[in-house]
């Protein structure tokens, strides 16, 4: 099917928060993007340029085809993408959940970069943390640049939107990591496999009502004191996750 002009009007709108919740939908650009989360969401669209081939996706009622320029007028990419779909937002969790012991769970808390944010979620993915739980203040995970960044690890990871003071204090009987200036030498330090790991604004760091609740400091130390400058959240966030998983 020929992609009309009001589907592509509304696909090229979905670059903003606002119109992503207007219409339900978010973009995820690029083959391999898709493929990578074409069974975790619910598609509204696949759009594809002319000869674009077409592997294993079971719907056809829903694929459109689409010429460069309307490609072009969809994507937040600075090449052209070969595939777009359109997902389903789906519906966010509202309630504060109880967590068991014996897991790993990301916080993030208000972290703004969307890059910052696609890294943490794809490092994430990479040393087997299944679960983010990010500030209502975090930047929106269906943000085209968070998507880009995560490279397909958007649809192995769930992210959680909510009141992080809430869930730090009604799961208290886990754990509370974060890297601060006053923490104990991340590499000296004894690191449990349950806990939470609260990474926090670029500029600001962990805020002051989730510090309080941080009783597990850690510090990663530079190798030298010349820095002015600390370490990016998501670099920081690599090295701290490595450092849990090391045997």
């Amino acid at each position: 099917m020929k992609l009309s002009k009001t589907k592509e009007s509304i696909y090229a709108s979905l670059s903003t928060a606002k119109m992503r919740r207007k219409h339900g939908l978010f973009i995820v650009e690029g083959a391999k993007s898709v493929y990578d989360t074409i069974d975790t969401f619910e598609a509204e669209a696949l759009i594809v340029g002319k000869n674009t081939q077409i592997n294993d996706i079971s719907f056809t009622d829903k694929i459109f085809e689409a010429d460069d320029s309307q490609l072009q007028h969809i994507s937040r990419q600075q090449s052209l993408p070969d595939m777009i779909a359109i997902y389903k937002l789906p519906q966010r969790e509202e309630q504060i959940p109880e967590l068991k012991t014996g897991h790993l769970y990301v916080v993030l808390d208000g972290i703004q970069d969307p890059g910052n944010m696609g890294t943490i979620i794809r490092t994430s993915h990479w040393f087997g943390v299944n679960t983010i739980f990010a500030s209502i203040d975090t930047v929106d995970l269906y943000n085209p640049k968070v998507i880009q960044s995560t490279m397909g690890s958007l649809g192995r990871v769930r992210v959680i939107y909510c009141d992080i003071k809430a869930l730090l204090e009604r799961n208290n009987h886990i754990p509370v990591y974060g890297t601060l200036l006053d923490g104990k030498n991340i590499y000296q330090a004894k690191l449990m496999d349950t806990g939470f790991i609260i990474f926090g604004n670029e500029g600001n760091g962990i805020s002051e009502p989730i510090r309080k609740l941080v009783n597990k400091p850690l510090l990663i130390p530079p190798y030298n004191h010349n820095h002015s400058e600390s370490l990016n959240v998501g670099v920081a966030a690599g090295i701290t996750l490595a450092m849990f998983r090391k045997e």
